[in-house]
């Protein structure tokens, strides 16, 4: 977001969105390429016999797999696309996926260790860093996106090299027991993995599929308004799902899954209130005045609630190694949800398609809790994410009846900047802000 409003400005559009494609082309494909084990890491670090050494022996095994796989798609790729310019933006895009993915599986050990400079150090480099380096390379060599995506793999690769330093990684053939129980249970999250990441982010594909490469840098100048929300929880729940998986091995895991539920429902509703009402001034900074982009904006963050439900869901099933039904559940809502989104996808309104995304979270979300609940009876707080569904259901939908002017604009964030502060002052007198 700090990057874009430069970049949308320097690139012409067609260039802007090869880049934006190559932005969503990255996040799916790290998926892929991690398959479940920065999650199964976690579990194996805090496993009652050599937790630490079993943890660094999958990390090293994922490493090994993205970076060798990442490297063949990549040749493969740059060999068989005869447009150049495209031909070194998605063999970049590729490459920059394995080392993203050997980034991930190093920040599920500094996440065990609970070493969260080093873990933000890490995430700052994959993203602010390497886009930064992608936005001085067009201001000062050349505005096109194969010169942009050339410059964020080597601000990635350094992130990758800080990574081994942080947190070395050790041979898989120093805990072969574990890295195989490891691929055991992050396999069967291998297609939700992919599903989940196409929920967040295959809009645009579809966008680019039924419309035009512009179309597509339109939609994904306000995709920030779901992948901001999203990677917010997601970050959060580096230490949620630590606490739920540390407690797995414990009595008193309903307990702390309540807590966690508790905390996450309420950052979820007020991530979407907020990031709904700052819409449409943000939109205005990210890239200027455009009513259809900037309404799909207010409706985007809709989906933080569900996500944010899914999240402690998914925290439970793998504390209970109790992973098969990834393996169908979100595919399946995959499809349903591109079978709904495929006429929004063929027009201007881009709300709706915005609409589509955030119902489909809200039933990835429900659909979890339910397996979730058959695992681990009473232990998520269903009604408080009804409640934080509701009240960010209600907000996005006045705000959405306001007008793109700046002074609306003015007037919805002050109004969640209000309610904010009004909601911490209660939360702090009840006593329940300490956490």
């Amino acid at each position: 977001m700090l990057v874009q409003p430069f970049s949308i400005r320097i690139l012409d559009a067609t260039q802007w969105g090869r880049v934006g494609l190559s932005a969503v082309l990255l996040q799916v494909g790290q998926v892929v390429l991690s398959a479940g084990l920065p999650l199964a890491i976690t579990r194996a670090y805090f496993g009652p016999s050599d937790g630490p050494t079993h943890a660094r022996a999958i990390n090293g095994a994922n490493i090994i797999l993205s970076l060798t796989l990442s490297v063949l798609a990549a040749a493969g790729y740059f060999v068989l696309e005869p447009n150049r310019d495209i031909a070194i933006t998605i063999s970049c895009a590729i490459l920059a996926t394995g080392l993203l993915s050997s980034v991930v599986s190093t920040q599920a050990i500094l996440r065990s260790q609970g070493r969260a400079l080093a873990f933000v150090l890490l995430s700052g480099g994959a993203s602010l860093v390497s886009h930064l380096a992608g936005l001085l390379a067009i201001s000062l060599i050349s505005p096109d996106s194969a010169t942009y995506m050339a410059a964020f793999v080597v601000g990635m690769l350094a992130t990758a090299i800080a990574g081994l330093a942080l947190a070395p990684p050790l041979w898989p053939s120093k805990a072969k027991k574990a890295v195989g129980s490891a691929f055991r249970l992050g396999l069967p999250v291998l297609p939700h993995s992919l599903a989940i990441m196409l929920l967040m982010q295959g809009d645009t594909f579809l966008v680019q599929h039924f419309q035009d490469s512009e179309s597509a840098g339109r939609y994904v100048a306000a995709a920030a308004f779901a992948l901001g929300p999203f990677a917010i929880l997601s970050g959060l729940n580096n230490v949620w799902t630590a606490r739920i998986l540390e407690a797995s091995h414990g009595e008193h895991l309903g307990k702390i899954v309540r807590k966690v539920g508790n905390q996450t429902a309420l950052v979820g509703g007020a991530i979407a209130i907020g990031a709904s009402a700052a819409a449409t001034l943000g939109m205005l900074v990210l890239k200027g005045e455009d009513h259809q982009v900037t309404q799909l904006a207010k409706v985007l963050p809709g989906a933080a609630c569900g996500y944010a439900l899914y999240l402690v869901a998914m925290s439970v099933m793998f504390a209970r190694q109790k992973t098969s039904a990834f393996t169908w559940v979100t595919p399946l809502l995959l499809v349903v949800g591109t079978v709904v989104a495929v006429v929004p996808a063929q027009g201007e309104q881009y709300w709706l398609l915005g609409a589509v995304k955030a119902v489909t979270f809200a039933g990835l979300g429900m659909a979890y809790c339910v397996l979730a609940a058959r695992m681990l009876p009473g232990s998520i707080p269903l009604r408080s994410f009804a409640a934080a569904a509701m009240a960010s259901t209600a907000a996005i939908a006045a705000n959405f009846l306001l007008p793109t002017t700046v002074s609306a604009g003015i007037v919805s964030a002050a109004l969640a900047a209000a309610a904010a502060a009004a909601g911490f002052f209660v939360l702090r007198k009840r006593g329940l802000a300490s956490w």
